[in-house]
């Protein structure tokens, strides 16, 4: 990391046990909102007093796994309700479950679902998640919908083979929704939740779904 980080509005850390990484600080004193996840601790310790960086940042993003073990809860809400004693925000994700969030300042809690679809390569998905918070926190949307966002961009970008590249932009959001909104079995609540979509999706971007791209990978392949 830059001893100095560049201006920004939003950053994003992994925070490691036990170990400070000055530029979070910097970043943080300088306006830059820091969004945080963490990796698997393997001391053991579990101990939240280990990720210093945290009174730096504005969310926290851990799994379930993390977040219980980190707070010694023995449920993943009650672990984001703990976190937010250290942090602003805390989004807990649930796997096949989808997610849970608490944002401190506000009260606002939102739960949204994982959405089921064919899987082709995990990689990256995690990160393309706390991409698609941050996204929906500097445009300012209530916490459901950053949450929405979030699981959604993260559950497209499974559907193709590669880590960043396998981001989904709006053309293949554009595209997803206006496929779900004509299918007959679709339920009007799932919909409605994302209804937020509606006025964000450039009328010039409509493309069939599903969108194909070329395999980044060498080595991948894929059946057509």
């Amino acid at each position: 990391a830059p001893d100095c980080p560049p201006p920004a509005r939003a950053a994003v850390a992994s925070l490691t046990p036990g170990r400070r990484a000055p530029w979070i600080a910097q970043a943080a004193r300088k306006g830059t909102r820091i969004f945080a996840d963490v990796g698997w601790d393997d001391t053991g310790a579990w101990d939240l007093a280990g990720l210093a960086d945290l009174e730096h940042c504005e969310a926290f993003l851990p799994n379930a796994e993390e977040a219980m073990r980190y707070t010694g809860s023995t449920c993943p809400k009650a672990a984001a309700h703990a976190l937010t004693e250290h942090v602003p925000v805390a989004v807990v994700t649930l796997g096949a479950e989808g997610a849970y969030a608490v944002d401190r300042r506000t009260g606002e809690t939102a739960e949204v679902p994982a959405i089921a679809v064919e899987a082709l390569d995990p990689t990256g998905a995690g990160d393309v998640f706390v991409a698609g918070f941050v996204t929906g926190t500097l445009a300012g949307w209530p916490l459901a919908d950053r949450l929405a966002l979030a699981g959604l961009t993260a559950a497209l970008s499974v559907q193709e083979f590669g880590g960043s590249l396998s981001a989904p932009g709006w053309s293949e959001i554009g595209a997803w929704w206006r496929r779900v909104q004509s299918l007959d079995t679709q339920n009007p609540a799932a919909l409605r939740r994302y209804a937020f979509l509606d006025p964000l999706i450039p009328t010039h971007l409509d493309r069939p779904w599903p969108l194909r791209r070329a395999v980044p990978t060498i080595g991948f392949g894929r059946n057509t």
